[in-house]
């Protein structure tokens, strides 16, 4: 999965430091200790889950915005799913009630594919917002079919 530096929104300016910096990339969130667990891929069947691992960064420091809001947008089969990202330096606990490890300047949010989901590729992005009210958003590269696509 390639990753990208997405630029700010049209006309917004910077409030702070620099301009709100989003990037990422796709895996398979799988439970541990599944050796499948976090392999980068892009193809999946349906009821997999599909984890999505994104940075929010301020571009004048180059560190994370830890006040970062990030929300994943999935576009598939006519509907919109909006799926909120954890911030990872914190504590958290999983599906199961197991505590999740913590992971530093990351966010993760998982989606699970619909057992109804037609194949083929998906369209995703993610948009973020700090506490300066900067904005951002991100958008894979690529086509079909490097982008994340439903198999049988």
């Amino acid at each position: 999965m390639g990753v990208l530096v997405a630029s700010p929104l049209a006309g917004q300016k910077a409030k702070h430091g620099g301009k709100l910096i989003l990037f990422g990339d796709i895996a398979e969130f799988q439970a541990p200790p599944s050796p499948d667990n976090c392999i980068v891929k892009n193809r999946f069947k349906r009821g997999e889950p599909v984890g999505f691992r994104l940075y929010a960064v301020d571009g004048a420091t180059n560190q994370p915005e830890t006040s970062a809001q990030v929300v994943v947008h999935i576009t598939l089969g006519g509907k919109t799913y909006d799926v909120p990202a954890l911030y990872r330096g914190v504590p958290h606990t999983n599906d199961s009630g197991g505590a999740m490890p913590i992971k530093a300047n990351q966010w993760t949010a998982k989606w699970k594919v619909p057992d109804d989901a037609p194949t083929g590729s998906v369209r995703y992005s993610a948009t973020a917002r700090d506490k300066y009210g900067r904005t951002t958003a991100w958008t894979p590269q690529g086509g079909a079919p490097s982008l994340l696509t439903i198999v049988e």
